[in-house]
């Protein structure tokens, strides 16, 4: 009980770090646009807002927001992804007859459990990283680019 103590605080500490980062990087933002002002990389009419904006999309934490994302999911279904596991895993036992090999506890079934949320997991970052990549955002080298009228 005490390790999933410890995993509940370091979820909520990654979580808390995480969304620190995003707070910052807001913050950042006006002091970036005025930098960028001065040296007249992007025009003076771009308003704050608008710089933060896309200066949080380029510049944000958001691949790690994608991962602490897959991580609490997992972690908060692993007992619910566990039960149905062995649910079905004591069905298929029942009908196949009650071999002893391949009883709820043996060493092929906590094997099948662990390969069966293995694929689950890297299921589950296969599809936020397709989702990451999709929405892939600009850097920040692109959002001046685009903000100078796109020459």
């Amino acid at each position: 009980m005490l390790i999933y103590y410890f995993a509940i605080a370091g979820l909520l500490a990654w979580g808390i770090s995480l969304g620190w980062r995003w707070k910052e990087t807001k913050a950042f933002a006006p002091d970036v646009l005025a930098a960028k002002k001065r040296d007249k990389e992007v025009p003076e009419d771009v308003t704050d807002v608008e710089f933060t904006d896309l200066y949080l999309r380029s510049e944000g934490p958001r691949g790690e927001t994608y991962f602490f994302a897959c991580a609490a999911i997992l972690f908060l279904l692993l007992g619910p992804f566990v039960a149905g596991f062995n649910a079905v895993w004591n069905m298929f036992w029942l009908m196949s007859g009650k071999s002893p090999v391949f009883e709820t506890g043996t060493l092929i079934h906590t094997f099948m459990v662990f390969l069966t949320f293995m694929f689950a997991t890297i299921g589950l970052l296969a599809i936020a990283m397709r989702r990451y990549y999709a929405l892939m955002p600009p850097n920040l080298k692109q959002v001046i680019r685009d903000l100078n009228g796109g020459a």
